[in-house]
């Protein structure tokens, strides 16, 4: 019996299609077994992302995001080892136990942030970099930079499964974005935190001016009525003394014991003693200009400083606002003081320079330098206010205020400030903050 050509046509395509199927089916299930022979048993990353997104929302501090990266989320994968490493200076330290310390410019820290994702340790230029320098964290199976923007947040650092199986390239994908929504978390932890230690700068700063303001009346009530108002009593007293005995003379020709010379003098001490009063208030040359007086006060803490003071301008005939020549008169004196009482400097060299939209004030010394942070909350915390006081007047009058420090090198205070007509974010300090 004969089968016509179109039945034949469709039974071998069903067949073919048949055969299809099954190779299909038998490639998915050798697939299936071979990835969960490698890797395990297939974790659904999609749920864990979203479960774990809801948790880091609710994140209040760093000790949460640690339980998440080295306990939790480490335990769904079957981790052995997991480290978490925050920016500490220019170290990334471990935030657990801090045993040990990782430069952020580390070759394989570069290497790692430079991709912004997770990163296999044991094979390639990562293991390389690793074993080249740092046996110690050799047993890292994963590098994971904690990245926001180009901005390196952190390092995660997870070691080899429990079970000895492999990551795959899914478990890589789904650390990546877990370790950048940490990171998301950490930036707006530090910038919570940033705002909360300005807060309490500020606070500080305010307790310290109604406390200075306090200190400040009472040193003038003492100073008026010990010194100058006795001496003008004196005067008073002698005044009337010498105009009651002026034409008066005792019999043996004796003259009156206050002279008319000795009232002089001791009114002229009087108009120089109120005259200190008022120039430590505001100092009189500031209403000529800014560098006569800013030449008068080096000249005077020259003669009282153990360390040669000198004074460099270049510029223009310089005229800012009232506000402003205060400010850098102030952020100057105290500048100077610091580095006469502190630094145990040969040479303090003060400089000003005017550019077309800004004037930039430095104040250098070739003293001890400063030890630990130049952060202003670090001294506003051990009661010294100097440096949160020149930042103040600085951010008053529109400037940034700088300081650059290293240890048995000395240090450069850098004030800059926007003239007229310029804006602020025009400034470009020659160090950054």
């Amino acid at each position: 019996m004969m089968i016509d050509s179109p039945y034949i046509f469709m039974l071998g395509l069903g067949l073919g299609w048949l055969t299809l199927a099954l190779g299909l089916i038998l490639f998915r299930t050798v697939s299936q077994w071979w990835r969960a022979r490698r890797f395990g048993d297939p974790i659904n990353h999609g749920l864990l992302l979203v479960e774990y997104g809801k948790e880091f929302t609710g994140v209040k501090h760093h000790t949460s995001i640690e339980d998440l990266l080295v306990e939790k989320i480490p335990s769904e994968f079957n981790i052995k080892r997991a480290s978490l490493l925050l920016p500490d200076e220019y170290q990334l330290v471990p935030a657990c136990d801090g045993s040990y310390q990782l430069p952020i410019n580390h070759a394989a820290v570069r290497w790692v942030a430079s991709s912004g994702e997770a990163q296999l340790a044991n094979k390639g230029h990562l293991l390389e970099l690793v074993q080249q320098t740092r046996t110690d964290l050799t047993w890292a199976e994963i590098w994971i930079p904690l990245m926001r923007g180009s901005r390196l947040r952190g390092l995660w650092l997870l070691g080899p499964r429990v079970t000895g199986f492999q990551f795959s390239p899914d478990d890589l994908r789904c650390l990546t974005s877990i370790a950048r929504e940490a990171a998301a978390v950490i930036e707006a932890l530090a910038f919570a935190e940033q705002e909360r230690l300005t807060a309490q700068e500020m606070r500080a700063l305010y307790r310290q001016v109604i406390a200075a303001r306090e200190d400040e009346r009472g040193r003038l009530t003492r100073e008026l009525h010990d010194g100058v108002l006795q001496d003008l009593c004196a005067v008073v007293r002698d005044l009337k003394a010498y105009n009651s005995t002026a034409a008066v003379q005792d019999p043996a020709g004796k003259p009156q014991e206050t002279s008319y010379d000795d009232i002089v003098v001791r009114s002229g001490e009087t108009v120089s003693a109120l005259r200190a009063v008022c120039n430590d208030l505001r100092p009189p040359l500031l209403g000529q200009d800014l560098i006569t007086a800013l030449k008068a006060l080096i000249q005077d803490l020259d003669s009282r400083s153990g360390a040669p003071v000198h004074i460099e301008f270049q510029g223009n005939d310089l005229r800012l606002g009232d506000e402003a020549e205060l400010a850098v008169f102030r952020i100057t004196q105290e500048a100077l003081n610091n580095a006469i009482s502190h630094s145990d400097a040969s040479e303090i060299a003060v400089r000003l320079t005017q550019y077309p939209d800004r004037l930039r004030l430095t104040v250098t010394d070739d003293g001890c330098g400063i030890k630990g942070s130049t952060d202003s909350a670090h001294f506003v915390s051990r009661g010294h206010y100097g440096l949160a006081g020149m930042r103040e007047r600085a951010a008053m009058v529109g400037g940034k205020l700088d300081v650059q420090t290293a240890v048995d090198y000395g240090t450069v205070v850098v004030l800059e400030l926007p003239l007229a007509g310029s804006q602020p974010e025009k400034l470009n300090p020659g160090a950054g903050d």
